[in-house]
């Protein structure tokens, strides 16, 4: 049963206070379980004197949620990421992507970064064949200023040279969804979150104990095998899976250049998460990732580029979990999570060519965080929280540093009509190093019943404080301000023959400055930097039968370096995807096409020499086949054309490649 916080008890003593002050109320009456599309309310009614007859508002709908996750499990129609607490999709009014579990399974691919590849707003770069380092831009920010969380907590790397995240290791396995919020979003995600939030989400186990097998082979002499527990009922929950995947890989360095030696990869990985309701008001979560990873690379030579090095190779080890209590009170009127997080990563390059680089790093991170999500009125919900991180890093050539930030937030989300929902609030942060920064943001969304259009927009502030490294680390400079950008969208949904056909378009406009830079000036790093990126981002479904769908999206992004001059690197001006899925009538048979096309783009800024690189198409295929009740058989082929591309200059590219598995499912 859904309330108020004006419809418990506690409000008598508002009425008290009231009778104390001499307003005077002539009577008090109680409004007993009306049925909403939220659930049950109750309030407490005061009717003074000379009022005329009360006049009821119409119920609508609460902005929390009656079934939080992962206490109970994650209802399709809402969204965790947005305002960290479960949120109808309805009232949303940030630009966001959801991929499901289900979409993950038909695309067939193993890495989070290739899930990732072709999504609206998303830019994703891979530096040569499977485990190149991966890195992901958000609507013309830079990789960076990407804040990429495992069910909420902060995963970038402490010790990377600016606390980016390199998805190259992080597998699909396990992952029951992934949510992407695009636009700055520091107000609840603090330092990092310039360009938007990728949250991903591990699968909460439910129903009968199951275990899920998958073995997988093809080119590149490439094994994959996975094994999955899961289960759950109304006490607890688990899911649990152990993964291993080797290649041989392609040559890290371009076969265009001469290159032809493969670079192997290996990585293996254990994720879970495990739960218990010790009661209806109170749930403890768990949640872990371990990788354990090696991926052979290639070396630059000043002469000759990129080239075959046949004994380095990057190893690393990494260890994320995190652990959640949350507890409801005053009949659940009031929802408190606290929460503890703490990311290890461990990586070493075992031949490094200059003896001014570093090979070992260590890099960790420790969050504690409070949030407490209040139900003011049937029509609000005010969130406040609190959250201190503690970052520390070294190396074989730098001895360990360690820098901290405090971060205090508010939010207010308020249903103004049945079908008009807000969002605003404010965040204050204090970091050791770089100073203090303020942020801000506002949402927006407007749903038109007669017409089926729905209207949203927003606009906000990030920050992104310096690095370990680029405050303390050689040739660092513990003198650098927060980097911050302003951003702000506004869109269009429109739904055709009741969601039949559905298309949203949205124009987007981000400033950055205070930038990190190197200042040739000084030698050293500075706030010299400032871009700015606008453009449009286009998506569209259309069920074409009810066993086939066709979904379209198409990003134009206009990109300056308003400091330097050109365009930013790695920041396409067109993109477009294209995705195609059938599944037969019994839906033991399903297929998929996905087609990617990237537009010309700068491989490195111009004072670095401004390299253009050629646009190119990708077409991916995958299937499967229900063999029986606990059998499939599922495989894909990848770059179906054999396109020669270059995503990275000098780095190498995989040719059509074909894999094959098989599931089982006890």
């Amino acid at each position: 049963m859904t309330k108020s916080f004006l419809g418990h008890p506690f409000a008598l003593r508002l009425v008290l206070c009231l009778l104390m002050l001499g307003v005077g109320p002539s009577s008090i009456s109680w409004c007993q379980e009306g049925s909403s599309a939220s659930g049950s309310t109750s309030a407490v009614i005061v009717r003074f004197q000379d009022d005329p007859p009360i006049v009821e508002l119409p119920e609508t709908v609460v902005p929390g949620r009656p079934n939080a996750f992962p206490a109970n499990p994650l209802d399709a129609n809402t969204l965790l990421t947005p305002n960290r607490f479960e949120t109808d999709a309805s009232q949303v009014g940030s630009s966001y992507t959801v991929i499901e579990e289900s979409e993950i399974r038909q695309s067939r691919q193993s890495s989070v970064a290739e899930v990732l590849r072709g999504k609206l707003g998303l830019d994703v770069v891979r530096s040569g064949g499977p485990g190149g380092a991966t890195s992901v831009f958000l609507r013309g920010a830079n990789s960076q200023h990407t804040k990429v969380l495992l069910d909420g907590m902060p995963i970038n790397d402490p010790s990377h040279p600016n606390r980016g995240f390199d998805f190259s290791s992080l597998t699909a396995d396990n992952i029951q969804r992934i949510e992407v919020l695009r636009g700055p979003q520091s107000i609840l995600y603090g330092s990092d979150a310039i360009g938007g939030v990728i949250n991903i989400i591990t699968r909460r186990g439910e129903g009968p104990a199951t275990i899920r097998a998958s073995g997988m082979g093809g080119s590149f002499g490439t094994a994959r095998t996975s094994l999955n527990v899961s289960g759950g009922d109304q006490a607890s929950y688990y899911s649990i899976t152990g993964a291993y995947s080797h290649t041989d890989g392609i040559s890290s360095a371009s076969i265009l250049t001469g290159n032809s030696e493969p670079d192997r990869h290996r990585n293996g990985s254990v994720s879970g998460r495990v739960g218990w309701n010790l009661s209806e008001d109170f749930n403890v979560d768990y949640v872990f990732r371990y990788i354990d990873r090696d991926v052979e690379i290639d070396s630059f030579d000043f002469t000759l580029g990129l080239i075959d090095d046949l004994v380095r190779a990057n190893l690393s080890q990494q260890f994320m979990n995190r652990i959640q209590l949350r507890s409801l009170t005053l009949d659940g009127l009031i929802e408190n999570k606290v929460g503890f997080s703490l990311t290890d990563y461990q990586r070493q390059d075992t031949a490094t060519i200059f003896s001014f680089e570093a090979s070992e790093f260590h890099g960790q991170s420790r969050q504690l965080d409070w949030q407490s999500n209040v139900t003011l009125t049937e029509n609000q919900l005010v969130t406040v929280g609190v959250d201190y991180l503690h970052e520390i890093a070294s190396s074989d050539l730098n001895p360990e540093q360690q820098q901290f930030n405090t971060g205090v937030y508010l939010q207010d989300q308020v249903v103004l009509t049945e079908n008009w929902f807000a969002g605003f609030g404010f965040r204050w942060d204090s970091h050791s190093a770089a100073g203090n920064a303020s942020t801000y943001r506002v949402s927006t969304r407007y749903l038109n019943p007669d017409t089926a259009r729905e209207f949203h927009g927003s606009i906000g502030t990030g920050f992104r404080a310096p690095a370990l490294a680029e405050n303390f680390f050689a040739g660092g400079n513990p003198a650098l301000l927060p980097e911050q950008s302003k951003g702000w969208d506004i869109g269009v949904q429109q739904s055709w023959l009741e969601g039949v056909i559905v298309l949203d378009a949205t124009y987007f406009h981000n400033d950055f400055r205070n930038l990190i830079d190197f200042d040739f000036t000084t030698f050293t790093l500075q706030n010299i930097g400032r871009a700015r990126a606008a453009g449009v981002e286009v998506t569209g479904t259309c069920l074409l039968t009810q066993q086939s769908t066709l979904s379209a999206n198409y990003t134009c992004t206009d990109s300056k370096d308003l400091q330097f001059g050109g365009k930013l690197a790695r920041r396409p001006h067109h993109k477009a995807g294209l995705t195609y899925h059938r599944h037969s009538a019994d839906e033991r048979t399903n297929l998929q096409a996905t087609l990617l096309v990237v537009g010309e783009r700068l491989d490195l800024p111009v004072r670095y020499g401004g390299t253009v690189l050629d646009n190119y198409l990708l077409l991916n295929l995958s299937g499967s086949y229900q063999l029986g009740p606990s059998w499939e058989l599922f495989g894909r082929i990848d770059n179906v054309t054999n396109e020669q591309y270059i995503e990275a200059l000098g780095f190498g590219t995989p040719g059509i490649a074909g894999y094959a598995g098989l599931n089982v499912i006890w």
